[in-house]
């Protein structure tokens, strides 16, 4: 629903709330007076962009995680879920604080309860969303330049990791691999394979701190990894005997040509799959390249922006995660372009697919994958 029909079924309470809020003057007697008034306020160009100026980098890492979830309606618990992300605060305090960023938000006017039997839920409204996420990227534009003319060289890949898949499995169609006593690949054959991929990636040296973020990432390079577990989670391979093979839903996939809904399916497994531990990737996905569509942006500039809203994972520093396991996984998935200026400094841009399918993908209500 659009502002103007929740407005017309919202409590006078709350409409009081939100005109004192944006200081409307009109009749508070009148609830046909103060709807004009806020419909006139809340659309405005100038309230919205005095309203994204004035919030704190916390309020808006909820503003963005609210608007940049394609959901129009919502539980209090998934609003909860996403006041929590912001907090560090401990659980009492969190529960207590987390209430405060949801009462505010109804005085903004960004959320209303639904009109319905269900207690609890929440809706936002339709043409609310666009014009403040528009407005923060006009506030970022100011504060950080977006490089128009771009690199003379960048690297696309395109759905080069789809077609690395069926390489991988054509591999091992020839003869199963045999696997060393920690689970993984030898390194003799990871160095045949990676001869036969479109992204050459080197073996690992051992690193017991590579955790989190798949069945073998610790044994495997980030893509090939990513690969490994897609393979291993739609049981296209199987491990068992000391070996990997391929299995009989292995082979039909080869069978069966390119479709856009595989590489779909590709994203949001690595979605599933990362999202444990950065709860804060379905935003950082939909924002990225909301930052990226305009020119080229550099790696310094994403950092000075969303650092603050990244939490460490155990050994990964907030750098690390949004470097090697956010940026640099879209541009293996096709979904960021990257290149590097004169001054060698990485620049990255939206590609077609993070503009048009992710753009209507909502990685907000997917569930985690954990592969034992």
């Amino acid at each position: 629903m659009n502002l103007a029909e929740i407005l017309v079924y919202t409590d006078i309470r709350q409409l009081h709330q939100i005109a004192n809020h944006y200081g409307c003057e009109c009749n508070p007697h009148s609830k046909n007076e103060l709807i004009t008034s806020l419909l006139s306020s809340l659309r405005h160009r100038l309230t919205i962009s005095q309203e994204v100026e004035q919030l704190s980098k916390e309020e808006t890492h909820f503003m963005l995680l609210l608007f940049l979830d394609k959901r129009t309606v919502m539980s209090l618990e998934d609003l909860m879920a996403k006041a929590g992300i912001v907090l560090e605060s401990s659980k009492e305090k969190k529960q207590e604080e987390a209430r405060r960023y949801i009462a505010a938000a109804m005085r903004r006017g960004w959320i209303f309860p639904a009109k319905s039997k269900t207690v609890g839920q929440y809706q936002i409204p339709l043409d609310i969303r666009e014009p403040y996420l528009h407005g923060w990227l006009e506030k970022w534009r100011t504060q950080q330049a977006l490089i128009l003319s771009g690199p003379e060289a960048y690297r696309d890949e395109g759905t080069a990791l789809c077609d690395d898949i069926m390489q991988f499995l054509q591999f091992l169609q020839r003869e199963p691999v045999p696997l060393t006593a920690e689970g993984g690949m030898y390194k003799r054959h990871q160095q045949q394979l990676f001869q036969f991929l479109h992204v050459k990636e080197e073996t690992l040296q051992p690193q017991k701190w590579r955790f989190g973020y798949g069945l073998h990432f610790d044994l495997y390079p980030d893509r090939f990894s990513l690969l490994y577990d897609f393979c291993y989670f739609h049981k296209w391979i199987d491990e068992s005997g000391g070996r990997v093979t391929i299995t009989e839903a292995g082979n039909e996939r080869l069978q069966l040509s390119y479709e856009d809904q595989h590489y779909h399916d590709l994203i949001r497994f690595w979605m599933r799959l990362y999202k444990r531990a950065i709860p804060n990737l379905p935003m950082l996905v939909q924002l990225i390249p909301l930052i990226a569509s305009g020119g080229w942006v550099t790696q310094q500039g994403l950092m000075d922006t969303l650092l603050p809203w990244i939490k460490e994972f155990y050994y990964d520093s907030p750098v690390d995660i949004l470097v090697n396991r956010v940026c640099k996984m879209m541009v293996h998935l096709g979904l960021l372009r990257v290149g590097q200026d004169e001054n060698e400094q990485w620049m990255y841009i939206a590609t077609y697919a993070s503009q048009t399918w992710l753009r209507k993908y909502n990685g907000f209500t997917e569930t985690t994958i954990l592969l034992k």
